[in-house]
């Protein structure tokens, strides 16, 4: 299945993360993705930036019976007037808060939905993480650290909902925002605990938040993969009236402080005190957490073999509908067939050659949809050099790719068209950009009009009365960018252009590309994390630390800094829409499409929420906890 890893993770998420056996199993050079944090059961989003991310392919889901979710009275703590003071606080303060409310409560599991039961998940990884650290860093992090520690730590005062695209107060009971919009005021929910029934507490935010910021004699190897994000915050409490204050260092989008705020969660602060915050030979914590507070706790973890984990009695949500979930590593060419043959239910991700053959069989549920976060594709021009430096002859490649076929030959068919570098299903989106639909007519007249000439051989002359012959730069480790490559080579010729593919490992690809900028064309992809446009901005601004293209344009840098700032809604769909329109128009980049978004699960699974936008499922929203399986 297509599949990248999700840049959600149990804090934050790295963009620069390696896939394997996904189908591109390549990291790419990609734009910085900010995204909040995902906490344990809750995922919000992480905040992640990074000069390459891996664009191997989009998570998978499931959509078929109603996503019901089971009842946990613990809940009522936060009421519907906690989501109006909190809505009401931060208006009147400015900031739009239209999309924030209280995570409502559980509903109970479907009549007949049998209670307990064993839920085996089966990686791609050969082996399971090596620690479970809440704050993990860029060194640690990996595919089966989001999905662990999605099921054992919790606790964000806010998280991102990718089944309606908002926001929720989670161990939040109201908000309170600053009249200048930097400061936010969180009340400790009442009901939270961890799993030995100790109470949570502001101390346990203020005690991670001190050790995960801190770079100094006794902590200097701190690689956080959020750590860039935690710097824009100072944290503070205050135990008598249980709150948390998250001062910003700068006025930021509602989206973006909230992604910010989401980075931190609390750590049990009598279990970890007086131990290593990161060496492993010095607290065992890190490899095996004995105090959490997801809705499970850890029974045994062995990275090289299996991991278990056990409901948590005092989870402040309920019970999850399983008692016991398995972890266990897996291959491209095992998890299929464990699913078949019962070994396991469910894989987060499989090749895309075997997706046909799995769709079709009756032993498995293959679940399909398009995740507002998912991986995308796009061609990237260098605009230094001619002729690419002229946008009628970007424009004119525009028009000779066909996207639907493109999708066919190299995804599949696994993909949906996209027009710019904001995913369609997002609020941000311009329906109003030019789509450049297929014409190799339209691409040869734009060629004409533009004084471009063929010579008696049919090969198109440039400026310089010299045939064009380009260079197509791409990772030799992603089939479907070399098929991409291979396509242009073809659709191209009918231009008169000559395509010379250039496949390179990838790292010398990275610096070929990335590092020298000796590239005519490049294939690029990207996706994953909280699906902000501000994601985009360090491939888009001037001198950007992603812009290959070397496109530079005041206006678009002018808006990516507004942008980041603009608190009210309106006005920023409207900053982001004019950016859309100016980078379809000057075209250093042409958007190709967005990666379907796939996974493979037992029929026997039961009770997957329809309608899921996120590219990770089953260890995001509290998903998982809802899930059961048919006797």
């Amino acid at each position: 299945m297509h599949k990248k890893t999700p840049l959600l993770v149990v804090l934050t998420l790295v963009a620069s993360t390696l896939l394997a056996a996904c189908g591109d199993n390549t990291a790419t050079t990609a734009p910085a993705t900010t995204a909040a944090a995902t906490t344990a059961a809750a995922t919000t989003a992480a905040a992640t930036t990074a000069a390459a991310t891996t664009v191997a392919a989009t998570t998978a889901a499931a959509t078929t019976a109603a996503g019901t979710t089971a009842a946990a009275t613990t809940v009522a703590a936060a009421t519907t007037a906690a989501a109006t003071t909190a809505a009401t606080t931060a208006a009147s303060a400015g900031a739009s808060t239209s999309s924030i409310s209280v995570l409502p409560p559980l509903s109970p599991a479907p009549a007949g939905a049998p209670a307990g039961g064993t839920f085996t998940y089966i990686s791609l990884a050969g082996e399971l993480a090596p620690v479970l650290h809440p704050y993990p860093s860029a060194n640690d992090y990996q595919q089966s650290v989001l999905e662990a520690n999605s099921l054992i730590w919790d606790g964000a005062m806010v998280e991102y909902d990718y089944t309606n695209l908002k926001w929720n107060l989670r161990y939040a009971k109201d908000m309170k925002v600053s009249s200048d919009n930097k400061t936010f005021t969180f009340t400790l929910r009442d009901d939270v605990k961890w799993s030995d029934g100790s109470a949570v507490t502001v101390a346990d935010y203020q005690f991670a938040y001190d050790n995960a910021i801190k770079e100094d004699t006794a902590n200097p190897d701190n690689n956080f993969v959020g750590l860039d994000d935690l710097k824009k915050i100072k944290l503070t409490t205050d135990a008598t009236a249980k709150t948390i204050t998250f001062t910003l260092d700068d006025v930021y989008a509602l989206d973006l402080a909230l992604a910010y705020i989401g980075s931190v969660v609390p750590v049990p602060s009598k279990v970890w005190t007086g131990k290593a915050w990161y060496d492993i030979t010095k607290n065992t914590e890190i490899a095996k957490p004995t105090v959490v507070n997801g809705p499970y706790t850890i029974q045994s973890w062995d990275p090289k073999a299996t991991g278990t984990f056990k409901t948590n009695a005092n989870w402040w949500r309920g019970k999850p509908i399983y008692d016991t979930v398995v972890f266990k590593g897996g291959s491209p060419a095992t998890v299929l067939e464990a699913i078949k043959t019962g070994q396991a239910d469910y894989t987060e991700s499989f090749p895309p050659a075997q997706y046909a053959a799995a769709k079709s069989d009756p032993a498995l549920a293959v679940y399909d949809w398009s995740a507002v976060n998912g991986t995308y594709r796009y061609v990237e021009y260098n605009t230094r050099r001619a002729p690419l430096n002229d946008k009628a002859m970007r424009i004119a490649i525009n028009y000779a790719i066909d996207r639907t076929n493109l999708i066919k030959l190299a995804e599949n068919g696994l993909g949906t068209p996209q027009f710019s570098f904001v995913n369609p299903q997002s609020p941000y989106y311009n329906k109003e950009v030019n789509e450049y639909k297929y014409s190799i007519d339209t691409a040869k007249k734009t060629l004409a009009d533009a004084g471009y000439k063929l010579d008696g051989s049919g090969n198109l002359l440039g400026k310089d009365g010299k045939p064009i012959t380009l260079t197509i730069a791409f990772p030799t480790s992603s089939n479907p960018r070399k098929l991409t490559a291979t396509y242009l080579q073809q659709q191209l010729k009918q231009l008169g252009i000559t395509i010379n593919v250039d496949g390179k490992e990838f790292n010398a690809y990275l610096d070929q590309v990335v590092k020298k900028k000796d590239f005519d064309i490049s294939l690029s992809a990207s996706g994953g994390g909280f699906p902000d446009p501000d994601s985009f901005k360090s491939a888009a601004i001037t001198n950007g630390t992603q812009n290959n293209p070397g496109y530079a344009n005041s206006r678009i840098d002018e808006i990516f800094k507004l942008g980041a700032k603009e608190p009210d809604v309106a006005k920023r769909k409207a900053l982001y829409n004019e950016a859309q329109k100016i980078l379809s128009d000057d075209t250093p980049y042409f958007f190709l499409y967005n990666l379907n978004s796939f996974n493979g699960i037992s029929p026997k699974v039961q009770n997957v929420a329809p309608g899921y936008k996120g590219a990770e499922h089953a260890f995001t929203n509290d998903q998982l906890t809802r899930w059961f399986t048919k006797s």
